[in-house]
Formats: C-alpha cells, structure tokens, sequence
C-alpha cells in the first residue's frame, strides 16, 4: 500500500512539470517553428506551421484543465490503479515522443 499512495505525489509532479513543458513551448514558439521548417522557407509555410503548433498546444491545454479539475476533484486522485496507468501511459508517450525527435 505504501506504493501506491506514493503514486498520488508522483502523478501530481509528472502533471505539473508536462504543463511547464507545454507552457515552455508556447513561450518558445518561434524557434521551434523554425527548427522543424527547412533552412529556407516561405511565409505561408511558417505561418501554416504556426497554426498547427497553437492548435495542438492549445487542445493539450485544454485537456489539462479537464484533467486537473479530475485529479484536484478527488475522482481520480486517490485511485491508486488509475494513477499507475496514468504514469504507465506518460512514460510510454515520453518515450514515442523522443525517438521522433
């Protein structure tokens, strides 16, 4: 029992810090742009680009909000299987998500 209810600090941390992530990228947004765009590039390329990091970073936004109004509503904090599948599930898609980049 002791390990799982550390998973409840755990998943609370992991949260936070892939919200800072994704607020970092916001901020970080132009040089992101022009890291995944070729040395040259036209205006309508950028801008097209630009359009759909704000709409993935947006809709990533917006299911933080759903997903902590859950987590800090109790509904799935305590629950110490869903919080492991939760953990499960973030490292899986961390780790997808480095070997693309």
């Amino acid at each position: 029992m002791d390990r799982i209810s550390g998973l409840v600090p755990s998943r609370f941390l992991t949260l936070l810090a892939h919200l800072v992530v994704v607020i970092t990228l916001f901020w970080s947004r132009d040089s992101n742009i022009q890291a995944c765009l070729p040395l040259t590039f036209t205006p309508e390329e950028y801008e097209k680009q630009d359009i759909q990091l704000v709409a993935a970073l947006s809709v990533t936004l917006g299911l933080f909000a759903v997903e902590l109004a859950g987590f800090f509503s109790g509904v799935s904090m305590f629950n110490g299987t869903q919080s492991l599948i939760w953990l499960l599930a973030l490292c899986l898609c961390s780790w997808q998500g480095s070997k693309k980049i």
